[in-house]
């Protein structure tokens, strides 16, 4: 599921019907409602995955 969040450094969103969103945490939502809150929204951000270097695996 994609994950989004606030932009800012620090500080929360409070978008209604009490939903925050809080800076460098991530809310997984919807592919539908991602990009519903990312048109109405300018603040929010949608955070990609990190891949993990193969090098840290565990064998």
């Amino acid at each position: 599921m994609p994950k989004i969040q606030y932009k800012r450094k620090k500080g929360a969103l409070h978008i209604g019907g009490g939903r925050f969103f809080y800076a460098n945490e991530p809310v997984e939502v919807s592919a539908k409602e991602r990009d519903k809150l990312l048109s109405k929204y300018e603040d929010l951000e949608e955070v990609k995955p990190q891949k993990e270097n193969s090098s840290s695996k565990e064998e």
